[in-house]
């Protein structure tokens, strides 16, 4: 019997938000048809693509967890170079070509607009006149298939979205207190029900860990070892509490530039830590290449 086609997962950006080592949140999802897509958009996202030898154009689509900065802030770069330039066999957006699809939980999609609408929403016609803008000009926004109601803010607690070849599911989480920020449930090709994780930011949620642990086949969660009042990352101690079984499926990310002095007590435990150049086969949950 033939394998499946993987997915897999190219790290960009490992580091936490004020990085200067490791780069900021972005990865490269690469499908079995070979369409790439980004998740998450940090402000180094630009230079990061540059140095995996891609362009904004070898980009299908992005997914955003969360609207902040060292998530979201190459954004504005990735609309305008697709809307105004042609380039990989791909027209510019305004001469006719495809725009980039745009995947985001609609709690976090209004947030967005907010940082991108004051550079995206000016833009000028044929004849050098004024043009209102939108996020839909230079995305295709996709629409959520299915929804889970309110569970602990005040807006859907999952929205599910299915295209060509990539079905997944953004779910809540507890990052900054009253922020919306989510987490991706990514399908994994030819393997029913099972399934590839992604935290975006969030504290450690042992309970929903431990329930999608038997179905997933890797985690990938955010990490510090800095405790302070009012955690909104996965604090290592947490971790550190969880099942044998359950820390060597995840790989820990978005990680402070002083990772190097944890690593021995980290992979001790079991864990593996993400580092920009990194190629992980979600079917497997293995480690294909090393960064």
């Amino acid at each position: 019997m033939s394998q499946s086609p993987s997915m897999t997962l190219q790290v960009l950006g490992s580091g936490a938000a004020f990085s200067r080592r490791y780069g900021t949140t972005c990865s490269v999802l690469t499908l079995p048809s070979g369409d790439r897509w980004l998740i998450d958009c940090g402000r180094q996202a630009p230079e990061q693509l540059t140095s995996a030898g891609l362009g904004w154009h070898d980009i299908a689509g992005q997914l955003v967890t969360h609207v902040h900065g060292d998530h979201v802030f190459g954004l504005e770069e990735f609309a305008f170079v697709r809307y105004y330039t042609s380039d990989a066999g791909l027209a510019a957006v305004m001469k006719g070509g495809p725009r980039p699809r745009l995947v985001a939980h609609s709690a976090v999609l209004s947030e967005l607009w907010e940082v991108l609408g004051p550079s995206l929403r000016y833009r000028s016609d044929a004849g050098g006149g004024p043009v209102t803008g939108s996020l839909a000009d230079y995305f295709e926004v996709l629409r959520p298939s299915s929804v889970e109601p309110p569970a602990l803010a005040g807006w859907n607690h999952a929205e599910a979205f299915s295209v060509e070849g990539l079905s997944l599911v953004v779910r809540e989480t507890r990052h900054v207190f009253g922020k919306p920020s989510t987490s991706i449930e990514f399908a994994l090709p030819g393997q029913r029900s099972r399934l590839a994780w992604w935290s975006g930011d969030s504290v450690v949620d042992a309970e929903l860990l431990q329930r999608l642990a038997p179905r997933t086949s890797i985690f990938f969660h955010d990490c510090t070892f800095v405790e302070f009042p009012g955690q909104v990352h996965g604090l290592f101690s947490d971790f550190e509490r969880l099942d044998a079984s359950l820390r060597e499926k995840i790989v820990l990310m978005h990680h402070d530039d002083g990772i190097e002095q944890h690593r021995e007590r980290a992979t001790a435990l079991g864990f593996r830590l993400a580092m920009p150049g990194d190629v992980f086969d979600l079917n497997t949950g293995r480690r294909v290449q090393q960064g």
